[in-house]
């Protein structure tokens, strides 16, 4: 029998190398398979709550700003890099710049301001406006992402950065006084004088805009006693517990109140109980170390059940309020 040595060792090395390929293809579809996996694994988190917190810092900073005369960019950017860098240097690396993209991607979507202006015959727009603010935004936080050797080395990066400008997302402790005028109409009789109160009013921050608070509060004020033949001042005295909701704009904030009230006088310390509506209108200064001071005006409506000792009365009282608002 002939034995043809090149084919045999053709044949061999083919059944060879068909034995080698069915061991090798599974394991290259494996590694092509996680190669598939590696491309399409989820980026690092981008850290969204963290940048919201951010840019709701920021946003509160460049308007506050604005409100009292932005002029010189140099002097104004020096002005804010304070209070910013101290929101930046607790955010995480993450949210800065999620931060940044976003105002890159606003500043696409409306245009330079210099555009704008241009465009509109050097008219300050609307338009013009958002694109102005939006820049000096992104100006800002980038000269505070250049700062970020400034940031104390004992200040740790936050994931989910609530910021440090507003009580979004928590709890805080809220002390507020004020002065007020009082009208008062009973029996059919107008009288009016002036007091003054205080409250302390626990809140919760609903969300990014909305905050519910609750606590106590205690009043006082001396009047005018109606149907007097002589000049004689009646001193009343209010307990409250107030619940407020407050929705926040920036440096805005707005009061709806209700609760339960009563009255009593130094003469006549049995209490008559009744209801307030009311409101508020505030603007917040920035925040210093864990404070956020306010003032504003405060005006509200109350009335009172009549008892044995008191006829029913109608309250309506307003003034000045100045408040803080402490996160522990």
């Amino acid at each position: 029998m002939d034995f043809h040595a090149p084919s045999t060792l053709v044949r061999l090395a083919y059944a060879l190398s068909l034995s080698i390929g069915l061991l090798v293809a599974p394991l290259e579809a494996r590694a092509q398979q996680l190669g598939a996996n590696t491309d399409t694994l989820p980026a690092a988190p981008a850290d969204s709550a963290g940048a919201d917190g951010l840019l709701s810092d920021l946003e509160r900073i460049v308007q506050s700003t604005e409100s009292s005369g932005w002029f010189a960019d140099r002097v104004a950017f020096a002005e804010i890099e304070g209070p910013l860098l101290e929101s930046v240097c607790r955010s995480s690396e993450a949210a800065r710049s999620r931060a940044r993209s976003i105002l890159e991607g606003r500043g696409k979507l409306l245009g330079t301001p210099e555009a704008i202006f241009a465009q509109n015959g050097r008219q300050e727009t609307r338009q013009f406006q958002h694109a102005l603010t939006n820049a000096r935004q992104l100006g800002a936080l980038t000269r505070a992402l250049d700062s970020l050797g400034d940031c104390p080395f004992w200040i740790d990066q936050e994931v989910g950065f609530l910021g440090r400008q507003t009580d979004r997302q928590r709890f805080t402790l809220n002390v507020e006084t004020g002065g007020n005028l009082q009208l008062r109409n009973s029996a059919g009789r107008w009288t009016f004088g002036g007091g003054g109160l205080g409250r302390v009013l626990p809140g919760i921050g609903l969300g990014d805009q909305w905050t519910l608070l609750s606590g106590i509060e205690f009043g006082g004020g001396a009047m005018l006693r109606p149907g007097g033949t002589q000049t004689e001042f009646l001193i009343n005295y209010f307990p409250a517990l107030p619940i407020v909701l407050r929705y926040r704009d920036l440096d805005w904030h707005y009061d709806v109140e209700s609760g339960p009230v009563g009255i009593f006088n130094a003469d006549n310390t049995r209490i008559s109980l009744g209801a307030r509506l009311g409101g508020a209108v505030g603007v917040y200064a920035l925040r210093t170390r864990n404070v956020i001071p306010w003032a504003g005006i405060a005006l509200g409506y109350e009335y009172y059940l009549e008892n044995s000792t008191r006829p029913a009365a109608h309250f309506i009282r307003g003034g000045l309020r100045v408040g803080i608002v402490w996160d522990p």
